[in-house]
Parts: C-alpha cells; structure tokens; sequence
C-alpha cells in the first residue's frame, strides 16, 4: 500500500511539474481534472479536514472584507505589486499593527499573500484582484452582505418550525436584516452595495454558458416588420444579452426594448447600440409592450418563487399576442443522484434571500404550465458548473 501511495505521489508531482499555463488549459478539461483531484482528495482525506473546512470556511470572506476596509489591498495596487515590510505597509493602511500583522498572517497561510520575512510581504496574482473597484473585490463585498442572511437561516427556520419559505417578502433575509423589503427594494436604498450587486452580475454574464440566440435558430423563426416589436428583453440589466442580439443579427428587421427596474437602467452609462430602447418597468405590474414577436427573460424568475414568479408571468401573458413566444433561459438542476456543488449551492442562497430555489427542468415546466403557457420546447446546453436550459413557451 505504501509502494501504491509512494508511486501516485511521484506521478502526481511529476504531473504537476509539466502542467501548462492556466490560460493555455481548456474549461472541460480543467474541470474533468478538477473532478478527479476531488475525488482524491475525497477518497484520501480523514474526517477531520472536510470538518474543518465546514466549521472554518466563513473566515475567509470575512478577513478578505476586514483586510478592503484596512486598505490592505489598495495599498499593494497603489504600489504596483512591490514587497512590503509590515512597517511601510502599516504606513500605508487604517489599523494598528498588532491587528495587521494577524490580518496579513491569516492571508498568506491562504496563499494570497507570501511572507518572504518576518515582517515582509509579497502579494501572489490573487491578491491584485482584491482592490477598490475591482469586480472580485465587489464579489467579496456582496457575498460579506449576504452572509449576515446566512448566518440567520438557522434562526429562521427554528422560528418557523422548518417550512419552506414561499414567500418573497418572508424570506431569511427579512431576519436578517430587520426589514419588510423585498432584496431588491432594500438594495436600491443602499446605493455601495446596490452597487456592489450590479458589478457582481455583470461579472457573471461572462460565466453563464452560450448566448440564447446561439442555441435557437431565431433566423428561421422570429420575423418581423421593422415598424414591430421582435424582442422584448424583460429584467435585461444594462443591457449585456440584448446588445449581443443586435450585434449578431444586425440587419434583423424589428425594435429591440430593454426593460429593468429605474436603478439598473439609470446606470446605464455607455448608449445601448442603435435601435435598441431601454425603459424602465417593475414586472409586477401590467407589461407596456404588447404583441411583441418574443419576451425574454434570463435568470429572472430564478429569484422568485412560485407564488411571485406565477405573478409576473401573467403580465407577460396578458401582453402577448397568439403568435408570440416567451423565452425562459435558466439554471436547471440536475434529477441525477451526482447534483454539483455549485448548484445545490446557489438553491440554498436563493433560500435565503429571495424563497425561491433553483428549479429542475420538470419544475420550469410546472411553473410554466400552471402560469398558463404551452412549453413547445427546452433547448438544454451544459456550461461549466451549471446546467442551463432555453425553454421555448407559448400561449395555450
């Protein structure tokens, strides 16, 4: 056994030695490999790490947030990668040094930093990405924020015997923070963090799998005049899916209308490509834009459950003429026994801050059904860490 062990240790550090740039590995293979390393170390490791990492896992995010406030990270940008001694540093940051020094030593036994010294630091390629402004930086602020509704699931739930939340306006985050705002309102009158969110989910368009318009073939199916409406992008952001619409068919006859909350659309700040019109809508409320050839919508209604998700559905229905189509690109979890981590993952996040949950394909057919639609098709696509599918709905 030892021998086996001894050989696999060789050929893993062999293996790692002559491993390529990152940039130079393909995401399906790196995250096959990634697949295999996990199941070694599944395989390999005692009860005891997988416990530790349950129990210690919150730290990170919470030193990287408190490492921001002190200006830890600013300080090494500013400085353009440069070592640090922990007095130049210390110069350059709020705190006192006695907190520092356990700030900064919490951070290299985590690899974004490496103490070269005592008291002399050298940031490793993560810690660059942490500064003001910079979107892995927001991602930690925005996840620090929705980690005080984390906190508070366990008190949820023993206040409410166990059930599952169904309601938008019930959900742990109302715990949490003490307020009868949905998310969404409350993020708008706390305009860092709103901003924070805003960063975090234009991020998140580069991680989300393929454009709908490249599964669908919308040439053959979605004409129009040009003086008639072809799509409708419902909860469309700033305007990332609809932009990259236009820029693939441009010649497509028919207006493109973008439609988001006043707060996503006043921050617009670049002019959306000609032909495009944003405006500003709550999709609660009746949709303006009738008789349009499509509505879209892409990991909206996830952030709703049933009972707020059926609503909106029916102002799209009302709106729709017989020969529109509603378009719904979501996350889909898997019915298998093997769901990934990232998916049971983010049901439990959506759980906390919105009651909603992250729906199998058979339960977006459910919802669409029940919300009053025919599912003509699902158009299913696998991206990284996350099943996503096109479901292609229309009247009954």
């Amino acid at each position: 056994m030892a021998s086996v062990l001894s050989d696999l240790t060789s050929t893993l550090t062999s293996a790692l030695s002559n491993l390529p740039p990152p940039d130079k590995i393909q995401d399906a293979d790196r995250m096959q490999l990634l697949g295999v390393i996990n199941q070694l170390q599944s395989a390999l490791e005692p009860p005891q790490l997988p416990i530790q990492r349950f129990c210690f896992s919150h730290y990170g995010i919470v030193v990287i947030r408190i490492a921001q406030g002190m200006g830890v990270f600013d300080a090494f940008v500013k400085s353009q990668g440069k070592e640090m001694s922990l007095k130049e540093l210390s110069s350059n940051v709020k705190g006192d040094d006695k907190l520092l020094r356990r700030i900064m030593r919490f951070l290299s036994a985590h690899h974004i930093f490496k103490q070269t010294t005592s008291d002399s630091y050298k940031p490793l390629p993560l810690a660059m990405v942490f500064g003001t402004g910079s979107v892995p930086g927001d991602m930690i602020k925005h996840f620090h924020t929705n980690m005080q509704v984390t906190a508070k699931l366990f008190d949820y739930f023993e206040l409410n015997n166990y059930t599952n939340p169904e309601d938008a306006y019930d959900a742990p985050f109302q715990l949490a923070y003490n307020t009868k705002s949905h998310y969404f309102e409350w993020l708008s009158q706390n305009p860092t963090k709103q901003e924070a969110f805003n960063s975090v989910m234009t991020q998140s368009q580069q991680y989300r799998g393929a454009d709908w318009f490249e599964i669908y073939p919308v040439q053959e199916r979605l004409r129009v005049s040009p003086d008639q409406v072809l799509l409708v992008d419902i909860g469309g952001g700033v305007g990332h899916d609809i932009a990259a619409f236009k820029k693939h068919f441009p010649d497509l006859p028919g207006k493109l209308v973008l439609q988001d909350l006043p707060q996503v659309i006043e921050t617009i700040k670049e002019p959306l490509p000609e032909g495009i019109i944003a405006i500003s809508h709550n999709m609660f409320e009746p949709q303006p834009i009738s008789g349009a050839r499509a509505y879209y919508m892409r990991t909206v209604l996830h952030d709703f459950p049933d009972r707020q998700a059926l609503d909106t559905l029916a102002q799209i229905r009302d709106a729709m003429s017989e020969d529109s189509v509603l378009f719904v690109h979501e996350h889909t979890v898997s019915e298998d026994l093997d769901v990934p981590p990232i998916a049971a993952t983010l049901d439990i996040h959506m759980m906390e801050i919105f009651s909603s949950l992250e729906r199998t394909e058979k339960e977006w057919i459910a919802l669409l059904e029940k919300a009053g639609f025919k599912v003509v098709k699902v158009w299913n696509e696998e991206s990284v860490g996350q099943s996503t599918a096109l479901f292609e709905a229309t009247l009954h």
